[in-house]
């Protein structure tokens, strides 16, 4: 059975940002996450009292992160679903990465285009150091971005709307960017970010991941998932964002 590892995690709604650090109550919401369940289900997945379970839905019902609604094909079964965004959760403070970027910053001084990384990738692993994974919400900001210019484009074609996005990236990001239309996929090449962004075991580039989801949902009007599943952080010598539908 999966609990939550993190202290606290932060959800949002429309009254604002609602931390919650119970863990029966994380477990409900880590669960919706992935759909919506069944009264039974969650009393099954979280392994506690039916009673337990009914006051946490129904605090969390109040809080209105999660709704209520009976099954169409059964009026009996109760459903939930998340009604709220997830948007980071606490960890444990992580300076190394924070530090070898600082003492890689003042080379990146006389290029705008790198100070601009530089100040980017300061807040991700700042937000690191001091104990806060906020990947979640720098991905919502980087869909809002995405949604908030989407009369820069003039595709209607999935093909054609990554050519755009791929020169509207390297106009604004110093790069180079191919498009991978087999997968679909963006590649995107830095030699800022190869020669000074630490290698952190993992995929960072967060914030372009959500612009370019952005973008792709609001100009096509279809739910795209864009990932990072090849970067500069993980060691590999590109970034590369796959397209899902």
């Amino acid at each position: 059975m999966a609990k939550p590892e993190s202290k606290v995690e932060f959800f949002y709604n429309e009254n604002g940002l609602i931390v919650i650090d119970s863990p029966v109550k994380l477990q409900i919401l880590n669960l919706l996450k992935e759909e919506p369940r069944s009264f039974d289900e969650i009393v099954t997945f979280t392994e506690k009292a039916k009673s337990t379970i009914s006051v946490h839905l129904n605090n969390l019902r109040t809080s209105e992160l999660v709704k209520e609604y009976f099954d169409p094909k059964d009026r009996r079964r109760k459903i939930y679903s998340l009604t709220s965004r997830y948007m980071g959760r606490s960890q444990e403070p992580f300076v190394e990465h924070y530090r070898s970027l600082l003492e890689k910053a003042p080379a990146s001084g006389n290029n705008r285009f790198c100070f601009a990384e530089v100040l980017y990738h300061a807040l991700y692993f700042g937000f690191e150091a001091y104990g806060l994974d906020n990947t979640p919400i720098v991905k919502t900001i980087g869909n809002d971005l995405g949604k908030s210019i989407l009369s820069i484009f003039e595709s209607e074609t999935l093909d054609e709307l990554l050519k755009e996005i791929g020169d509207f990236l390297e106009f604004h990001g110093n790069c180079r960017v191919s498009v991978l239309a087999d997968f679909p996929a963006l590649k995107i090449e830095d030699d800022f970010k190869a020669s000074s962004i630490p290698v952190i075991g993992k995929p960072f580039c967060v914030l372009r991941e959500g612009i370019i989801e952005g973008i792709l949902k609001g100009k096509l009007e279809m739910d795209y998932k864009v990932t990072e599943t090849e970067c500069y952080g993980a060691g590999h010598e590109h970034c590369l964002f796959n397209i899902i539908l």
